[in-house]
């Protein structure tokens, strides 16, 4: 195949992905995208990029891995050149300095940081991309020695070299996100106006999109806040479960064919509880099962009594969770690799379970398998 125009981006983020792919095929590349990092070597292998754009991804545990994914790429191909495309300032400033003995090593043959100026992006892509191949060969096999004899095994000291696990630059890492879109849509929009109201239209609702990601991204920080340091308030009331539920499914029943399926009990189910922090875990289950399931595959819900305490079962289509990441599922920011193309914070499930722990209650996984997943939550009846 032909690629010499071809760019590999790995970025986590859809719109980010999206929108750095648009501005490059405008430029003339041909720009391939991947979200998830362990495929960086596939992926360079198929389409030998010219080119490397590698996100800042944050790890499960808060710690960055450009710094690894950099030395990788340059170990099996010294040839080509990777950009580092990072919100962390610190990381940033390092490797521009360039000092450091991880810095050599990765040696970024740019550098954009986010949020990013468009022009600034191109300028810098052309600037890697051009480079004379022969001085590109030699300085990074010069430098790849260096580092492979500096580190025999640059991953682990990388690792072993890290901060502790930084809760913070997860919360910038997801914040900038939208943010860094949203810039880039708006510089967009400006270039169109007054002639193409099409793309400046496209570009302005881009950037609305992620306002209102952006400030549901911060609600849910704000909930894990209060559910962390035990200060979120309840207004605790009897209320019939069933109707909820009902209530719930009609939010989210908005296809042409309804694929939402609850049979509501016979009688009424009562339990007490703040009714709108229920309906946040209920809405949250639905918003899971409608994202990470084919379109037309139904959702069953079901609301049964079992001992003093009411369940309901909420079942999907959908991809399933790895049986070796179902332990991480609950907590803070966890995404399943197989969700990394849909927009989530990885929030949601932690918030639902919390709040669910302070009704007196339990949210679990009660089943997953490649055929879909079933969450189950346990709530007290009303005594």
């Amino acid at each position: 195949m032909d690629a010499s125009n071809n760019v590999l981006i790995v970025e986590d983020d859809v719109a980010l992905s999206k929108l750095v792919g648009g501005l490059l095929d405008d430029a003339g590349y041909k720009p391939m995208t991947i979200a998830d990092h362990s495929l960086i070597g596939v992926a360079v292998e198929r389409w030998q990029p010219r080119l490397v754009i590698l996100d800042g991804e944050i790890r499960d545990t808060g710690e960055g891995r450009s710094w690894d994914d950099a030395v990788a790429i340059r170990r099996a191909h010294p040839e080509i050149p990777v950009v580092m495309f990072s919100a962390d300032t610190d990381d940033i400033a390092e490797a521009r300095a360039g000092v450091s003995e991880r810095s050599r090593a990765a040696s970024f043959a740019g550098i954009v940081g986010k949020p990013f100026v468009v022009e600034e992006f191109l300028a810098t892509v052309k600037s890697v991309v051009e480079r004379q191949p022969s001085e590109q060969d030699s300085r990074t096999k010069s430098d790849s020695d260096e580092a492979i004899k500096v580190f025999p095994d640059i991953g682990q000291h990388l690792i072993a070299d890290r901060p502790p696990a930084d809760f913070l630059a997860t919360v910038v890492h997801q914040l900038r996100a939208p943010l860094t879109v949203i810039k880039g849509q708006t510089q967009l929009a400006r270039r169109y106006i007054g002639q193409d109201p099409v793309r400046e239209r496209v570009a302005i609702d881009g950037a609305l999109a992620q306002m209102d990601r952006m400030a549901r991204l911060i609600s849910e920080l704000l909930n894990q806040s209060r559910v962390s340091s035990n200060t979120l308030s309840l207004s605790v009331v009897a209320f019939d479960l069933a109707s909820m539920v009902v209530a719930a499914v009609t939010r989210h029943q908005y296809g042409e064919t309804a694929r939402i399926r609850f049979e509501r009990p016979g009688s009424a189910v009562s339990v007490r509880g703040d009714p709108e922090r229920i309906a946040e875990i209920l809405d949250n289950l639905l918003d899971n099962a409608i994202k990470y399931s084919p379109e037309s595959a139904p959702i069953e819900i079901t609301l049964t009594v079992d001992g003093a305490e009411a369940l309901v079962r909420v079942a999907d289509r959908g991809v399933g969770i790895p049986a070796s990441e179902r332990s991480m599922l609950f907590t803070p920011f966890f995404r399943t690799s197989r969700t990394s193309d849909v927009h989530g914070s990885g929030l949601g499930l932690h918030i639902s379970q919390q709040l669910a722990n302070r009704h007196g209650g339990r949210l679990w996984l009660e089943a997953s398998s490649d055929a879909g997943s079933v969450f189950a939550l346990a709530l007290p009846l009303k005594k």
